[in-house]
């Protein structure tokens, strides 16, 4: 599991207040989050969340989102979605997301390598 991904996915499914944070538990096919959202890693790595919500790529390597939300990349390099939030790589392992109605954006980086992403503000 890429638990950055799934961690961004997280926030963009339960508009949680920053700080955030996402571990991975002894088995690494499972996330908890600190809203006490978990993720399960599935087959061909669809990422299934405990509020019953799926994302997972497809063929074209877009990301499809159960609940109907979408992503398109903007001229600048902004992974935008649906429900108005937006990501892009800020440098490495960092990530800045844009939440909506011009709320604080966060930074999301890994506390311990691949174990733990905390996303603050930025």
């Amino acid at each position: 599991m890429n638990l950055m991904e799934a961690t961004i996915f997280a926030i963009l499914l339960s508009n949680p207040p920053p700080p955030f944070q996402c571990k991975m538990t002894p088995d690494e096919k499972q996330a908890i989050c600190s809203n006490d959202l978990t993720i399960s890693e599935g087959a061909g790595g669809k990422l299934t969340f405990s509020n019953n919500t799926t994302v997972e790529k497809n063929r074209k390597r877009e990301l499809v989102f159960s609940n109907g939300i979408t992503s398109y990349f903007d001229s600048f390099g902004w992974l935008r979605f649906s429900n108005d939030y937006a990501m892009r790589r800020i440098e490495g392992d960092v990530f800045r997301i844009s939440p909506p109605n011009k709320g604080h954006d966060m930074l999301c980086r890994y506390t311990q390598p691949k174990l733990v992403v905390r996303c603050s503000p930025a």
